[in-house]
């Protein structure tokens, strides 16, 4: 899913200009009923909201969770240890995978314990979740089961910065997991065709250019890439996502076309 137009070619590397945004699909309201059936006629906006209301707690719950190690055959159901009873308990185990692994490479599975709610309400493309039935248990320290999901994206290595985003919806701290100094807020709080707002992003990538290698610059552009590519095969249409996406792009691009000499 990359733009056909490329900017920059960097020894093997292609990158495209523009981090194109597919066609996406509405969330089904049977996704919504089969985690949550009470909020099955509430708008999906309302809920949203919501949610970037409880999020933070919810994923400071995550924070505390220890999961047991796993052997080389993925189980159904998983003991975790919960070490914060602050907010609701996980209710599945994401295994995380990349489909793109030799034959010679043993396929690397990370584990990541996340909520129902927040995956239905913001990925299309992720079929309906095995029942959960998680009750929260008498005392921190204590174990409970979650399924394991099996879950193949293009780029797991950026999935925390993606999974944290959507429990938190800040685009401030998105931005600083994926460019190597801080953002400068008018990048991403203004029109981002306005004059003042392109002045600002080319002397950022001047900052950048002047500051970071071009390798560096290039393992920066490939995290957004890869949470681009992640974001499209999930179907997340969260504006304030492509948003970042679009600021962290443009950004990189510009900067690696300055340090290289390249042209736009």
């Amino acid at each position: 899913m990359s733009d056909s137009t490329s900017a920059i070619s960097m020894s093997t590397v292609t990158l495209p200009r523009y981090l194109s945004r597919p066609s996406f699909r509405e969330i089904a309201k049977e996704t919504i009923s089969s985690v949550a059936p009470e909020l099955a006629d509430t708008p999906l906006n309302y809920i949203r909201d919501g949610l970037e209301c409880l999020g933070p707690d919810m994923l400071q719950v995550l924070a505390g969770v220890k999961a047991e190690p796993i052997s080389n055959v993925l189980p159904k159901e998983l003991s975790v240890v919960i070490n914060d009873l602050s907010s609701d308990m996980p209710t599945h185990m994401l295994a995380v995978y990349s489909r793109q692994v030799s034959a010679a490479t043993k396929r690397r599975v990370t584990l990541f314990p996340v909520h129902n709610v927040i995956l239905a309400t913001h990925c299309a493309n992720l079929p309906i979740l095995p029942t959960s039935n998680v009750t929260p248990p008498g005392s921190s320290g204590s174990s409970v089961s979650v399924p394991v999901v099996p879950l193949c994206i293009p780029a797991p290595e950026v999935f925390p910065q993606l999974s944290t985003f959507l429990y938190t919806k800040r685009i401030d701290h998105l931005l600083a997991s994926l460019l190597p100094c801080a953002v400068p807020r008018t990048l991403y709080r203004h029109d981002p065709n306005s004059e003042s707002v392109r002045d600002a992003l080319q002397q950022f990538a001047s900052k950048l250019a002047t500051t970071y290698s071009a390798q560096a610059l290039l393992t920066h552009a490939m995290a957004v890439n890869g949470l681009w590519r992640n974001a499209c095969a999930l179907g997340i249409a969260d504006e304030n996502l492509w948003c970042a996406l679009d600021v962290g792009w443009e950004t990189l691009i510009c900067a690696l076309a300055i340090s290289t000499g390249k042209q736009l």
